[in-house]
């Protein structure tokens, strides 16, 4: 088997590499090991699809290491070779992929991880892109523009910048007009706030949208939360964040939530979305699930839980 680790020195607050590296070193087997350092935007998919080309039909493991934009790179790069396998160390600002699975912590040994077993996981294809986690546009993208700035001001958590990133957001234009069907079935048209499409649980640092969704069962999770009050919404958004929202009346009434294989939205303007935390904006977005399309790695520890 042999191991490739990627590494994101500006994944989270400051650069981590040194200490991973260091980790990684501690491991042994250097024979089999390779690190690479990203060196900006799509570099990691870039150098992750060029790897797998060179490598040959080998076993290979991949190490994400960094936040959820990093992962979806390697997903992207590795996409479609069968002999990959992609493991996660997560060390950014949201990591909310791994929370699936429970918490962060269980991912931050590689021993664990190297002697864990993989499990087919679905993705979102969009385009000629991939989401391992979400796809979400409108409102919480808004937000996720705002929140890359805030993420580098002195004192300013993953969570805490996500947060500035909604009072700011909060505080311009919301609302939206929405077309949204899943399976060529009509399920809603008028004004929305934001549209979440769901292949894990949470994002955002945490906020829960898909409290049923499965990343393993070919199906895709469909979120909208329609245009209300600031008032309605500042009351919703702990409930939202909790993942209570489809369970609770009084917010439930102001959701639209479907589940299928394929989603279509067409907007009345390019909006911003948001796939696995990077950015884009598009008017109409067609998305689709990939079934058991890569294999991810559960560390030893959660296997009996999830195998």
């Amino acid at each position: 088997m042999k191991y490739l680790f990627v590494i994101n020195p500006a994944a989270g607050k400051k650069d981590r590499s040194r200490s991973i590296i260091e980790q990684i070193r501690a491991l042994g087997n250097l024979e089999n090991t390779e690190i690479y350092l990203t060196k900006g935007i799509n570099d990691g998919r870039d150098f992750v699809h060029q790897y797998c080309l060179n490598h040959g039909d080998a076993p290979l493991r991949i190490f994400s290491c960094g936040g959820d934009g990093t992962l979806n790179e390697v997903v992207n790069g590795a996409f479609g070779f069968n002999n990959v396998e992609i493991a996660c160390y997560p060390s950014g600002s949201g990591n909310d992929f791994v929370k699936y699975f429970g918490e962060i912590t269980d991912f931050l040994d590689f021993t664990q991880q190297i002697n864990g077993k993989s499990m087919a996981v679905d993705l979102i294809r969009f385009n000629n892109r991939y989401a391992i986690n979400i796809f979400n546009l409108g409102f919480d993208a808004d937000v996720v523009v705002r929140m890359q700035k805030y993420k580098r001001w002195p004192l300013m958590s993953g969570k805490s910048s996500y947060i500035m990133g909604v009072l700011v957001s909060f505080l311009n234009k919301m609302g939206y007009q929405f077309t949204l069907t899943v399976d060529d079935l009509f399920l809603y048209e008028g004004k929305a706030l934001l549209c979440a499409v769901a292949n894990s649980i949470c994002y955002g640092g945490g906020f829960y949208c898909a409290p049923h969704a499965k990343i393993d069962d070919g199906i895709i999770d469909v979120i909208l939360v329609k245009k209300i009050s600031r008032f309605a919404f500042i009351r919703m958004i702990s409930t939202y964040k909790a993942g209570r929202h489809l369970e609770t009346p009084k917010v439930a009434e102001n959701i639209v939530y479907g589940q299928g294989k394929k989603v279509v939205i067409k907007c009345s303007q390019p909006l911003n979305f948001s796939i696995d935390g990077e950015m884009g904006k598009a008017d109409t977005l067609s998305l689709e699930v990939v079934p058991k399309a890569i294999k991810f790695i559960v560390p030893a520890q959660l296997n009996d839980k999830f195998h």
